[in-house]
């Protein structure tokens, strides 16, 4: 796994994973074998093709074992709102796919993405918003969050709403999960993550991770390779 600001790559073999949905948009590539993307529209994949996954999608991906790689990018990457463009799950063209599965690094993977979102409508998020965020504290409430920005919690609410498409309180979730996940770069212990992540305790990490990613820690973290890029 790689992670940068607002994007990460994940080379892995699925696992048993239950449908779930999140907030960021999702590209997957089938790597050595078919794969079938489950959940509100379901797509069979072969060895080779790739399908973006707009967010918010109820999806799962299948079956067990099969090599897939996945890029993850939500509106942070650039500042950009509405990155896809479409509501619903679409194939990706040959010669896209074909440089997703060239990308041999972190740097590419974030300039595969660069140029596959070049093409999209562009609108940007609120610039108080990009920028609390990029400061953002884990386990900071949306009160707090708010107050940072000089806005009331409605108003934050409305704002977040727009420019993520998820109430304010599953975008702080989602920026927990990534802490928690950049801790195990130099910890194994999933307590110590879940405690770098602002959660109340393992559990709390383990149920949060559940609904969005639709596997356990101990099932989708175990033994990653886990590096930055910024």
């Amino acid at each position: 796994m790689v992670l940068g600001v607002g994007w990460a790559l994940l080379d892995v073999r699925a696992g048993d994973n239950r449908p779930h949905r999140h907030l960021a948009h999702q590209v997957s590539l089938a790597l050595d074998a078919p794969c079938a993307i489950g959940g509100t529209l379901s797509l069979h994949l072969a060895a080779g093709e790739a399908a973006a996954i707009p967010a918010g999608t109820l999806h799962s991906l299948g079956p067990a074992g099969s090599a897939v790689r996945t890029i993850y990018v939500d509106p942070r990457f650039g500042g950009r709102c509405d990155l896809f463009g479409r509501p619903e799950p679409f194939r990706l063209p040959p010669t896209q796919t074909a440089a997703l599965r060239a990308v041999r690094s972190g740097t590419e993977a974030k300039e595969w993405i660069a140029r596959f979102l070049g093409t999209s409508p562009v609108s940007l998020i609120d610039s108080r918003l990009r920028s609390a965020l990029a400061g953002i504290e884990p386990g900071m409430s949306a009160a707090e969050l708010a107050q940072a920005m000089g806005l009331s919690r409605a108003r934050l609410r409305e704002v977040v709403s727009r420019d993520f498409g998820f109430p304010t309180v599953k975008l702080l979730q989602w920026l927990q999960l990534q802490h928690a996940i950049d801790a195990l770069r130099h910890s194994a212990s999933l307590a110590d993550a879940a405690a770098a992540g602002g959660f109340a305790d393992q559990a709390h990490f383990n149920r949060r991770l559940v609904e969005w990613f639709g596997v356990t820690p101990s099932l989708g973290l175990a033994q990653l390779d886990i590096s930055i890029v910024r």
